[in-house]
């Protein structure tokens, strides 16, 4: 996957922002040309990717004029871009050429005969990250092409914190300074939404254990889980942890910590950039910064997250798919994408750039934790698992159920949930 590609050109936020707004506001309005101007594949993403989608696309059209890509923006809520592909999926309509899906929707969307198989060397090959590769699995071959990628960082005040922890003790015994502060000491996302799986997932990761294992087998009624999800109902039930954080999404932590009122939080690569911007709207621009996630008795282990590109088996143009997914996933681009946005990506010699590393210091410690990270659940009745999850990691953290009930219904609900549908 060495070989020359097209440049891709920087363009500024501002255009990035005009370009989208060219997209109008319905949520699936699309943008550049159509059928009609020459479009021969259609591709389909969030209008929460973050980067300049459109503007790369530009780039793609102008090298490739037999190969012209038409962008579709999708919802940016989760849930209604997985429902917009899905309807497009069982009615085998082949709108959407190339996807651009979450990394937990790979085993349902292959499981299902949606998605073509890939050439694993071509798309996942060693310049890939291999935690990242891994999304884009199933069953031993490769169902969507790995871009976006990320893993849950501990973020922390170092104008208070000398030695950010590096066990769930550490950040215990840090506590004080934060009481000392008038702040609270820790949250992540513990709302009941897709976050929480994610929250919950590390937590029990961070303490040895897993809820689906690589074979498909439920495991979750573990010593290990019940350590997990006791650090996070323990963290609330004394303190550490604000009653608050039972709303808090990705956005409503990184205000938190934003405005100077948590020591410690636990979010994704993205909230770097927004923290770090000058002004009156974030407190404590320059005096933070992000490491990998404490656990239980050492380092912890962060889930995955991302975004992969995958071509629909109902696609009509599948040889110009292909070489828009190649070209998106490319080292030029996915090196712009990671300039602009400062979040990570799939290509693992980036990282060793030193000059855009000096741009993005937080992604160097992203890079280390991504080499001991943890899938969320892999199931193609992942919706069925996270909402289980769900449902009763939040009757745990509300003191509806202890936590050994949690785990014993959750192990129950989910064998049920995969039953037939593990792996060999």
């Amino acid at each position: 996957m060495g070989r020359p590609r097209p440049p891709a050109r920087i363009r500024t936020a501002a255009a990035a922002l005009a370009a989208l707004a060219l997209t109008g506001a319905a949520g699936c309005a699309g943008s550049l040309p159509d059928a009609g101007e020459g479009a021969v594949v259609t591709f389909a993403v969030t209008r929460a990717s973050g980067g300049n989608m459109a503007g790369i696309i530009e780039d793609f059209n102008e090298a490739n004029p037999d190969a012209k890509v038409r962008l579709v923006h999708l919802a940016a809520d989760a849930d209604a871009q997985r429902t917009a592909m899905v309807q497009d999926l069982q009615a085998r309509t082949g709108r959407y050429d190339v996807l651009y899906t979450d990394a937990v929707w790979t085993a349902e969307f292959a499981a299902r005969g949606w998605l073509e198989p890939l050439d694993a060397e071509r798309f996942a090959g060693s310049d890939i990250l291999p935690a990242a590769a891994e999304t884009g699995m199933y069953r031993g071959r490769l169902y969507a092409a790995p871009f976006a990628t990320g893993t849950g960082m501990l973020y922390y005040r170092s104008d208070l914190v000398e030695d950010p922890p590096t066990t769930w003790e550490e950040l215990i015994e840090g506590c004080p300074i934060a009481e000392a502060e008038g702040m609270d000491c820790y949250a992540g996302q513990l709302s009941r939404y897709e976050g929480l799986t994610v929250n919950a997932t590390e937590a029990i990761a961070s303490a040895g254990g897993e809820i689906i294992d690589e074979r498909g087998r439920v495991v979750v009624d573990s010593a290990e889980a019940r350590a997990g999800l006791g650090f996070l109902v323990d963290g609330l039930r004394e303190g550490r942890i604000p009653r608050a954080a039972l709303t808090y999404m990705e956005d409503e932590s990184r205000l938190a910590f934003q405005r100077g009122e948590l020591l410690f939080m636990r979010n994704w690569a993205f909230a770097w950039p927004a923290m770090q911007e000058p002004g009156p709207e974030s407190e404590v621009q320059g005096r933070f910064d992000a490491v990998p996630l404490p656990g239980d008795g050492g380092p912890g282990t962060g889930t995955l997250g991302g975004n992969n590109l995958a071509l629909s088996a109902y696609s009509g143009h599948k040889e110009e798919a292909l070489r828009f997914i190649e070209y998106l996933q490319s080292e030029s681009v996915q090196r712009d994408w990671m300039a602009e946005t400062n979040t990570p990506t799939s290509w693992a010699s980036n990282y060793g750039d030193e000059e855009l590393m000096a741009g993005a210091p937080h992604l160097v410690r992203q890079y280390a934790a991504l080499q001991s990270v943890q899938p969320r659940p892999v199931s193609p009745r992942y919706n069925d698992v996270t909402n289980a999850v769900q449902r009763h990691v939040h009757a745990a953290l509300t003191g509806e159920k202890s936590v050994d009930e949690a785990v014993t219904d959750l192990q129950e609900e989910l064998e049920t949930a995969v039953e037939g549908v593990a792996g060999p």
